[in-house]
């Protein structure tokens, strides 16, 4: 697969060198046609990792350069990704056959870039509006060099002024044109729904966010996603993703995220022109799909953490030819469920999360299974829908017949291939050269989450962070990975679920959960030294209860555990935990929960 697509590559920028020729002085006038106003293509590189993501939602090399990666991690040097994509499947009743159908994106995508406006009618791909658009705080004076020469494919010190002003006017356009009408998220700050002058685009306060949309009406591009069985009919799902990162240094948590990078998809069932009201989607998965190749892609190995709900790649040899280039050891890259498709629960104190809210008497679905490709194994890719299918809900395909479990070493069925933990070697893990456990190279997996149900006009919403972890040889890459990993966990179990309303345009005053109904204070003074203030304020008598957890999420100390009358109180931390031991200087999170309202604030303890 990826020789032919090498040799397309080739031939391709060969066509284009012939007809389209362009002098490194003058910055590659034919990448400045496609990054003003019209970026089919963008970068996600504000921290340790360089993604490039096309507005069909892949993530995959850009069309030109001579790279065969998608993402590099750290930055500047290899890559870790040869291609990923969002992939969905269920049974469709719409009265269309086949009812199992599959769409998203591989090597090639189900999809097209542009929302559905209504049944069955997409935005054109070519207007200048439908792209993938990026954003960051201070583009107006932010040194873009290493920017704008990641983008043009170039080293710094060859990058021109004209290229840096080109990726300037490019975040310029995106800001000011930004479509938070079609779902680019916003800070919505008085709650209206509406991106009010004043109001800025973004998410999750980041330094630099993308965002697309993309469809699955196309029938073209629908049925060729497997050629070979004649595809999927479309169904009529309009895909929204954002993706953010952060780049905020001088701490230990802040380090963390600069080897992170968050995405949200969201999955709308807008349908097709002939849709009846009455269609459903019936046991949907979803799932990220991932090429990952780390460095030399001969040399890799695959694994999962149910407990973490992270599954990764890392390498089976000490040094890689292509990181030894830049005198580095190999990175382990992991994708970590932080938030499932909702789902309703009978259990009616569970709590799922959807757009940073919390959502009472439902639950968010965990990984339900972890598939691994390894290349010569007798572990077929899907070659069909049915098959990939088969692939979203935990089992392996054997050509021809039916699906098939895969067996862990005790010949029992399991839905989370190699679980183990590589660095102790203990459980099933990769690369024994058994007949489960296969001999390194080539790796792809696929993380998915479900059953669910869709109904027609009804929106779904996953939360994913990819991870890069870069330690002294390979077996401590994969234990930084697991480490950022857990941040990334204690971040979306927290912060992400209760700390940011209001910054995706959707009111939170009107869900209740807004802050003019409740306030958390930031602690005065902080940093602190011994003692600090805490301050919230309630509408209502309600019960509350305030507790101080570190920066794993642990639970430390609790200040405020009982009901408490409406008004504002102040309570008095002196930095010791339950047992009345004192702690050390660090970072720590306060949060309060009163009521329906959870919010999370962040403090530093110095001595």
């Amino acid at each position: 697969m990826k020789k032919r697509a090498n040799l397309f590559i080739m031939l391709f920028v060969l066509f284009a060198v012939v007809f389209f020729p362009c002098s490194g002085a003058d910055g590659g006038n034919r990448s400045r046609q496609k990054i003003n106003g019209e970026a089919k293509a963008t970068l996600l590189n504000i921290n340790r990792f360089s993604v490039w993501v096309q507005a069909d939602g892949r993530c995959s090399r850009n069309p030109l350069p001579q790279s065969n990666w998608g993402a590099f991690y750290p930055a500047g040097t290899a890559g870790v990704v040869f291609a990923g994509g969002i992939i969905w499947g269920g049974v469709v009743k719409d009265g269309h056959l086949p009812v199992i159908r599959v769409g998203g994106q591989r090597y090639k995508a189900g999809t097209v870039p542009g929302r559905i406006i209504s049944n069955g009618m997409a935005e054109n791909p070519a207007d200048p509006s439908v792209r993938v658009w990026r954003i960051r705080p201070g583009w107006q004076t932010a040194d873009l060099t290493r920017d704008a020469a990641e983008y043009f494919h170039l080293p710094a010190d060859s990058v021109t002024q004209d290229q840096i002003d080109a990726v300037r006017t490019q975040y310029e356009t995106d800001r000011r044109e930004w479509p938070w009408q079609k779902g680019a998220p916003f800070y919505d700050s008085n709650g209206n729904g509406v991106m009010d002058e004043g109001e800025k685009p973004g998410i999750a306060y980041a330094d630099q966010v993308v965002w697309l949309a993309a469809n699955d009406l196309d029938s073209t591009v629908t049925m060729n996603f497997y050629p070979d069985s004649g595809g999927s009919p479309p169904i009529g799902l309009e895909m929204q993703v954002t993706l953010w990162a952060y780049n905020h240094g001088g701490s230990e948590i802040n380090d963390a995220f600069r080897n992170l990078i968050f995405k949200r998809v969201r999955l709308i069932y807008k349908g097709r022109s002939d849709t009846p009201d009455t269609a459903r989607i019936d046991s949907m998965f979803i799932g990220q799909w991932v090429d990952p190749d780390l460095g030399y892609n001969g040399d890799d190995l695959a694994g999962c953490d149910t407990s973490l709900q992270v599954g990764y790649c890392y390498n089976s040899s000490t040094d890689d030819r292509e990181y030894q280039k830049f005198d580095l050891s190999v990175p382990a890259i992991g994708y970590v469920l932080l938030q499932g498709p909702v789902v309703s629960s009978d259990d009616p104190s569970d709590q799922a999360i959807f757009n940073f809210l919390p959502k009472h008497g439902f639950k968010n679905l965990s990984l339900s299974s972890f598939s691994v490709k390894p290349t010569g194994s007798p572990i077929m890719d899907p070659t069909n829908s049915y098959e990939m299918y088969n692939f979203l809900r935990g089992f392996r395909t054997k050509h021809g017949n039916g699906p098939e479990a895969f067996l862990d070493p005790d010949g029992i069925p399991t839905k989370f291939m190699y679980s183990g933990d590589p660095v102790t070697q203990t459980g099933p893990v990769d690369g024994k050269g058994t007949r489960w456990s296969f001999v390194p190279g080539e790796r792809r997996f696929q993380m998915n989450s479900g059953p669910f149900t869709m109904a027609l006009g009804d929106t779904q919403e996953v939360v994913i962070a990819m991870v890069g972890g870069l330690g002294a040889d390979r077996l401590a890459s994969v234990e930084v990975m697991k480490f950022y990993v857990k941040y990334a966990r204690f971040w979306g179990q927290t912060v992400f679920t209760s700390g940011l309303q209001g910054t995706t345009g959707i009111s939170t005053t009107t869900a209740g959960y807004g802050p003019h109904n409740y306030q958390l204070y930031q602690n005065y003074p902080n940093p602190f030294n011994p003692v600090t203030r805490i301050r919230f304020m309630l509408p209502l008598a309600v019960s509350v209860k305030l507790t101080v957890h570190d920066i794993l999420g642990h639970k430390v100390k609790t200040l405020v555990d009982e009901k408490v009358t409406a008004g504002e109180h102040s309570i008095i931390w002196d930095g010791c935990n339950d047992a009345g031991i004192k702690l050390g200087s660090g970072i720590y999170f306060y949060r309060i929960k009163a009521g329906g309202f959870v919010n999370i604030k962040k403090m530093t303890l110095l001595k």
